[in-house]
């Protein structure tokens, strides 16, 4: 059993679609006040991170936090929220989508 106590066990194919297109149509979460704010603050102290340290790629170069990423976030929070079928972004959706971010940024950057 996972941390909701749901216990793992297969679904079949067309189960799947159907929940994906159910999530897809009736289903548009967006921030809360909370996840806004959230956001903002992951924002600036990661920029604040990237001017202070010395984030490098293989070839040398910093790793810039911009908009892009941040809009990055975003979509990714949302996305999270859709699959719990949820009308509003959680902080939880946000922590994991900054999370997801936050690793796969420091893959890209090792590689």
């Amino acid at each position: 059993a996972d941390k909701y106590n749901h216990e793992h066990s297969e679904i079949s194919i067309e189960l799947l679609k159907k929940y994906i297109t159910y999530a897809k149509v009736h289903c548009s979460p967006r921030l809360s006040e909370e996840s806004g704010a959230l956001l903002k603050d992951f924002y600036v102290k990661d920029r604040a991170d990237s001017d202070d340290q010395e984030n490098t790629r293989a070839h040398g170069g910093r790793i810039p936090i911009t908009v892009r990423q941040l809009e990055a976030i975003v979509r990714m929070s949302e996305a999270l929220a859709k699959i719990q079928l949820k009308d509003v972004v959680e902080k939880e959706h946000v922590e994991e989508a900054h999370r997801l971010f936050k690793v796969s940024t420091l893959q890209a950057a090792s590689s």
